[in-house]
């Protein structure tokens, strides 16, 4: 009898250790929460990892119900809760900026026509969806904010107080936006900052050291990793220069967790040399040099269950595949997943941004022969 009750005491030892979740590695910075992320993803109960991508709808701007719209250098795409696509085109010398598409694609209209009068634009440097469906739009170029609803009809346009950038409005009326130094007290930095709805600014979330990037002088040769991105009531920062490491907001300004990973250096690889002395060539005042190593990731983008898919500098198995690094709402490391190349990643051409909603990821891409196409997937979690 004793053998037999020895085998029951090391299977239940067995099943209890197999169903011991494994513990997060977290430490406390300043009162704040920093979840630290190693290498590899960690394997939590329950925590679905697998990722399914099904193409459900693809616009080719090269075919003809499509080529004669106007489109030519989309900049990237964002949804509403319909399923509705909105395009944002960014050449110059368009008449319009923004393309409404249906869930399947079907062209629906274009508004935002460019101009200088009430609802008209320069440019686009920011486009989200808010809850009610309407379009929240920032012009960099003439220094205003504008809304319209869903059918592209103008409901409010703001004058911009201060020469702020890529300015993003939150659904409680905050705004953040960069800015360069206001005097020679901030030196040479790029600052991140959140302004309430009188635009008067209220804090800095974040800032980054522009002294290598002065004309003349020696320049990376790389885009600057310094994105931001909001969904729903997060705002989520990353910043090269302190490493892997992403910083999670409310819309109120508050820091309320850090995401911090391990990463392997990727090398600076021969498409980016070439993109270097491309654009070193059309802009000699640059003076760009190639880097030895990328930066430790170059985007990111969350979709509406609360994950975070950050786009390293790591190939995928084919020439299209670009390693993700998938964060849970916790901000644990729960998957690395290859995902279509959707940006050109370096300073000489477009950089395209991808962006998740509905289930569903949109992925703005140039085809070989330089015509752009937007690519709707079904995105299956298990």
């Amino acid at each position: 009898m004793k053998r037999p009750f020895s085998c029951l005491i090391g299977i239940l030892l067995l099943l209890c250790c197999g169903g011991r979740q494994p513990e997060v590695d977290k430490v406390i910075e300043d009162g704040v929460e920093v979840v630290l992320n190693h290498f590899e993803p960690y394997v939590l109960k329950g925590e679905p990892s697998h990722l399914v991508l099904n193409e459900e709808t693809r616009i080719d701007f090269e075919k003809e119900e499509y080529s004669g719209l106007g489109l030519k250098e989309p900049d990237f795409a964002e949804a509403d809760s319909q399923g509705n696509i909105y395009v944002v085109e960014q050449y110059p010398a368009s008449e319009f900026f923004i393309y409404k598409f249906s869930p399947t694609g079907a062209f629906i209209k274009k508004f935002g026509k460019k101009g200088q009068g009430p609802g008209e634009l320069q440019g686009i440097s920011g486009l989200i969806v808010n809850k009610s469906g309407h379009i929240l739009i920032s012009d960099r170029s003439a220094g205003k904010l504008l809304e319209f609803d869903a059918d592209g009809n103008l409901v409010k346009e703001t004058k911009v107080r201060y020469v702020v950038q890529e300015v993003v409005p939150l659904e409680n009326g905050n705004y953040i936006a960069r800015r360069t130094a206001k005097d020679s007290s901030e030196g040479r930095h790029w600052f991140l900052c959140l302004f309430n709805p009188d635009f008067e600014e209220v804090k800095k979330l974040d800032s980054f050291d522009m002294s290598a990037y002065v004309p003349g002088k020696p320049t990376p040769g790389t885009i600057i990793s310094f994105y931001w991105r909001v969904a729903g009531n997060k705002i989520y920062i990353g910043n090269e220069q302190r490493g892997y490491d992403i910083w999670v907001y409310d819309l109120d300004g508050n820091l309320l967790r850090k995401i911090r990973k391990e990463y392997k250096p990727a090398p600076y690889s021969e498409e980016f040399k070439k993109q270097t002395e491309e654009l070193a060539a059309r802009q000699p005042t640059l003076n760009l040099f190639a880097l030895q190593d990328m930066p430790p990731f170059n985007s990111f983008f969350p979709d509406d269950e609360g994950r975070l898919y950050v786009m390293t500098y790591e190939q995928g198995q084919s020439k299209d595949e670009i390693i993700h690094d998938v964060f849970n709402k916790d901000g644990v490391l729960v998957a690395r997943v290859p995902l279509g190349k959707y940006g050109i990643m370096g300073r000489a051409l477009n950089h395209l941004r991808a962006t998740a909603m509905n289930g569903r990821f949109y992925r703005l891409r140039f085809k070989e022969n330089g015509y752009p196409e937007l690519i709707v997937y079904r995105m299956s979690w298990d």
